[in-house]
């Protein structure tokens, strides 16, 4: 009766990159990260440039893959 949406997630290139690497360094890069998402909106405050904005919604996305692997890995 009723059809469920069967929703595909595209695989993004910060995922594929955090795919491969192994959980140090993904701590590592998530501090750097995390760091350059907050220069990116300070800037973006101070400018309205829309490019450090955007930087910062890649940076996001990128903390958000690297969030997502280190949940499946401990759960594993």
């Amino acid at each position: 009766m009723f059809k469920k949406k069967i929703y595909e997630r595209k695989v993004t290139k910060a995922q594929k990159r955090v795919a491969m690497l192994p959980t140090p360094e993904l701590l590592t890069w998530s501090d750097q990260v995390l760091y350059s998402i907050g220069k990116n909106l300070a800037g973006w405050q101070r400018s309205q440039n829309p490019q450090t904005l955007e930087e910062a919604r890649l940076g996001a996305e990128v903390i958000q893959a690297i969030t997502e692997t280190l949940t499946e890995r401990a759960l594993r």
